[in-house]
């Protein structure tokens, strides 16, 4: 869809939005508010949220991800409602009227969507792997095409290149440990944070296990 119909269907939404209007919308506007909005969230979470948690790992031990997510969330939509026009409250009481207990499509048999951005050096052992992703409040885990890279203490470690970048990920619940445009420098980093903060990430996998089979 181009920039100025998706801005014009955003207009038309918003001034029925916000007066409290929540009558279904046109499946056409809805499909492209929904696509922005949640497209916006991904965007965001990717280019900030997702490096900047990384970076943090000293400090893991002090912060919960599931908190600081919250805020990162709380305030995208923020954004969201700056640029879109349509304020988000209103919006998701329009969401859970009309849309929130509606069943999805069938999807049983359907691989995940896989990120199909072709690497610039050819991985030598390609295999698939499971990266963690945020999905709005939720969180994901998306196939990937990505090669081993190393092991420490029994724990193995992937990377992959997706969204500019090679990243390398941790095979026991997909969570990113280190990104970097080179190679051999993302193994080199995510080798010196998981060797400087080992004890931590074993808690943090831990904890994901409990959380998963709660």
């Amino acid at each position: 869809m181009k920039k100025r119909q998706r801005n014009k269907i955003l207009k038309i939404v918003a001034r029925q939005i916000n007066s409290g209007d929540f009558t279904k919308l046109n499946p056409v506007h809805f499909r492209c508010v929904d696509k922005t909005i949640s497209g916006y969230i991904e965007k965001k979470y990717f280019s900030e949220f997702r490096p900047w948690w990384y970076e943090q790992i000293d400090n893991w031990g002090k912060m919960t991800l599931g908190e600081e997510y919250g805020k990162f969330f709380d305030k995208t939509l923020q954004e969201i409602q700056k640029w879109t026009g349509i304020d988000m409250d209103k919006y998701h009481q329009y969401f859970d009227l009309n849309h929130k207990n509606q069943p999805k499509r069938e999807s049983g048999n359907r691989k995940p969507r896989k990120i199909k951005e072709q690497p610039i050096r050819k991985l030598k052992n390609p295999r698939e792997y499971k990266i963690r992703l945020y999905r709005g409040e939720k969180q994901e885990l998306e196939a990937i095409i990505g090669e081993w890279a190393f092991q420490y203490k029994g724990y193995e470690f992937f990377i992959a290149h997706y969204y500019g970048e090679w990243v390398v990920s941790d095979v026991a619940i997909g969570c990113r440990i280190a990104g970097h445009e080179r190679y051999k420098m993302a193994i080199r980093i995510a080798k010196e944070r998981i060797e400087r903060n080992f004890d931590k990430y074993v808690a943090k996998v831990e904890r994901f296990r409990e959380e998963a089979t709660a």
